[in-house]
């Protein structure tokens, strides 16, 4: 495989290479035609000038993307490029009289041989214009495509066409009777410009800070395109000079001008609609990179008082709070520690109340508490109006609370709310781990971090399977030893869209496990955000690449139904494939993908492809990780596809339930003579469900040493 990627590499470089000295070859060309030949003021000598030039433009432009495209794209350093080559031009616009007056004051005296020196000055000129905006469009580009989640390719490509089509168009200079051709051109081209600049996609995605920068860089920068395009379009030295080298350069150059100053100009406004939104935003951004840092944190802290701290560390920035602390259980009583921008007394104060006046139990989960009915307010060194609380629990038992207190008389809102719950939830774990750890020797802490891992996959996988009415689901996992690397979980995104996955960490025991309770959270995250299954993949990895380690990788399928439209949408990372039963006949479905955390760069994205299937009544959709069909016999033979995919059509009249278990007890009886060496899960949709047959399966046997879940 590092052979494989190392030949891939280089095809890469030697692919953007050839296409470099392509550039140089063609720019060499131009330059020799401009220098000696193109004084020729004939049709063909024109024509020849403006396929050169065009080529030119393309083959720096494709050598551009290749470059760009080896880098992570940073939408806010395209901003800041625009704007620096915007400000060379307006700089070269500015002093272009000064630039070619040389040439005008002394040309007939001083120069020997003005005409060459002419051509060579123009053409220097000419070509860091073209350069530019090169760079230019190509920057509108990547900003145009960035974090777009549809396909509208077809859209910039056909605004692009019509750029060269009203530049070639200015050739007809000579030709008034066919200026119309010119102007038809240019105004469809100004259309499409600002159909496709209303098509902004990547603001949402950039921090608060960066909106209130780009506003004030947009303002600056559609003023420089409108003063551009201003001296561009005068009869000065610049536009005489561009004029002379390509008619239809000029003409782009008008065209990208005006592009820049409507794209910037619909950025201001915009942007200016998305601060309102920006601290909702980076609060959901802070939060999720909150959860995998504890995640992270989980497998890494040891120590019970550093692990509580740092949670009512976190716990302030999750929910916004002004202090924070912890209410142990230590018998029968409960004990401040851990605390944040709160003294111990007060802490103390606030905790008995709210257990003496039976506050926490208002709720299961979280609860808010408004402290204006406390009455020893006066006894505290600070006063507090609201608190937030989650229990922290484990093995299903409450051994504390999680407090956030708010100084102003602010409430916390739902979002507070719900943050502090998911952050209880891994605080519970972590904090539980940590206590095993110290209070045990080396064999007892490892059995305690395995009942612990156990939660933790009990706590991430669905305790049931949705119920819906047109989608039958059935799911079983049986973990190889305590605790196992298998994922799945289903996403009910919207009452029209849901989403399911399928997931194999690399290894076996607690380290797969704490993986997989990254993933759990990255891809529940991700669900609420992004809906195509390729998209989910790739942003996935890249959140990977910050806490995966080179020796884990993760294979996934990830899938997509679309209710209304009855569409399945299905995309994979190096998992099994996904199996398709339509009319008892089985298709195996095999979108390419490596898996998560193989490869960080454009590899990945490269590799992954996205299939959409129409769903027909009866389909059943399968889901499977390898150890069914690598559970082996006695004789160390593998169970295999082809006994699973008979099972599978033999079983398919029946309802998901039925089938799973027809699987699970098949393989069950294949392999009692040897031990489980891989962890099973089964995912089993059926679609349209009209009413099933029943049958009686019996019961399966008994698993020894293993955990059945069934969904």
């Amino acid at each position: 495989m590092p052979k494989l990627n190392f030949l891939k590499i280089n095809g890469v470089e030697l692919k953007s290479n050839l296409k470099f000295q392509l550039f140089l070859g063609i720019t060499s060309v131009l330059f020799l035609f401009r220098i000696f030949i193109s004084s020729q003021n004939s049709i063909v000598s024109e024509l020849i000038n403006e396929i050169l030039i065009t080529l030119t433009f393309i083959s720096l432009f494709l050598y551009l993307l290749d470059l760009i495209h080896s880098k992570p794209i940073d939408p806010f350093a395209l901003v800041i490029n625009i704007g620096i080559l915007n400000a060379i031009m307006f700089f070269l616009l500015t002093f272009s009289k000064s630039i070619f007056g040389l040439w005008y004051d002394q040309a007939e005296t001083q120069i020997s041989n003005p005409g060459i020196l002419y051509n060579l000055i123009s053409f220097v000129y000419s070509f860091i214009i073209l350069v530019s905006l090169a760079i230019i469009l190509l920057a509108f580009r990547e900003l145009y495509y960035y974090r777009q989640k549809k396909n509208v390719s077809t859209y910039f490509n056909t605004m692009v066409v019509f750029f060269f089509l009203a530049s070639f168009s200015g050739l007809l200079k000579n030709l008034p009777d066919l200026s119309y051709i010119k102007d038809t051109f240019f105004i469809i081209s100004v259309l499409l410009i600002i159909i496709n600049s209303i098509r902004i996609s990547w603001i949402a995605f950039i921090v608060k800070k960066e909106k209130i920068s780009l506003l004030i860089l947009s303002v600056i920068i559609s003023i420089l395109f409108v003063v551009n395009l201003a001296n561009g379009s005068s009869s000065n030295d610049h536009a005489q000079v561009i004029f002379e080298f390509s008619p239809a350069l000029n003409q782009f150059f008008k065209i990208l001008m005006t592009y820049g100053a409507i794209y910037f100009s619909i950025l201001f406004f915009t942007t200016l609609f998305h601060i309102p939104t920006a601290e909702a935003f980076d609060r959901k951004a802070q939060e999720v990179n909150f959860l995998q840092y504890f995640s992270k944190l989980i497998t890494e802290s040891l120590d019970f008082k550093d692990l509580a701290d740092t949670v009512t560390e976190i716990a302030i920035k999750v929910c916004n709070a002004n202090a924070a602390w912890i209410a142990w259980k230590e018998g029968e009583e409960f004990k401040s520690l851990a605390n944040k921008n709160i003294g111990y007394y007060d802490s103390e104060n606030l905790t008995k109340f709210i257990f003496e006046n039976n506050l926490e139990k208002t709720s299961g989960f979280s609860f808010i508490i408004n402290l204006k009915k406390y009455t020893r307010h006066p006894e505290l060194s600070e006063e507090f109006f609201f608190l937030a609380a989650a229990p922290l629990k484990a093995h299903n038992e409450i051994k504390g609370y999680l407090f956030a207190a708010k100084k102003n008389d602010i409430s916390f809102d739902d979002e507070d709310k719900n943050a502090i719950d998911t952050f209880s939830d891994y605080a519970s774990v972590a904090i539980e781990n940590s206590i095993l750890l110290e209070e045990s020797i080396e064999k007892e802490r490892l059995e305690k971090e395995l009942d612990v891992a156990r939660e933790i996959q009990r706590k991430i996988l669905p305790a049931k399977n949705p119920k819906h009415d047109k989608i039958n689901i059935s799911s079983v996992f049986i973990p190889a030893f305590e605790v196992g690397g298998d994922y799945y979980d289903f996403f009910e995104i919207n009452e029209n869209k849901f989403g399911f996955i399928i997931a194999d960490v690399s290894g076996k025991g607690i380290s797969a496990a704490f993986i997989m309770a990254e993933i759990k959270g990255i891809f529940e995250s991700l669900s609420k955000t992004i809906e195509r299954p390729k998209d989910i993949l790739i942003k996935a990895n890249e959140i990977l690449e910050r806490t995966l380690d080179r020796k884990n990788f993760v294979s996934a399928a990830y899938g997509l139904i679309d209710i209304q439209k009855e569409i399945l949408y299905i995309s994979r990372a190096g998992h099994c494939p996904v199996v398709l039963i339509r009319n008892n006949i089985i298709e195996n479905l095999r979108p390419s993908g490596i898996g998560l955390g193989l490869n960080f760069g454009p590899q990945f994205v490269n590799s992954l492809d996205e299939v959409e299937i129409k769903l027909e009544d009866d389909d059943i959709i399968v889901l499977y990780t390898d150890g069914i069909t690598e559970a082996k016999n006695k004789n160390m033979e593998d169970f295999g596809d082809k006994h699973f995919e008979k099972i599978l059509i033999e079983n398919s009249s029946f309802s998901a339930d039925e089938i799973s278990n027809r699987v699970i007890k098949e393989v069950t009886l294949f392999s009692q003579n040897n031990s489980q060496h891989d962890d099973i899960t089964l995912v089993i949709l059926k679609w349209k469900q009209k009413k099933l047959k029943n049958v009686n399966l019996g019961e399966v046997p008994s698993l020894d040493g293993m955990e059945l879940k069934n969904g």
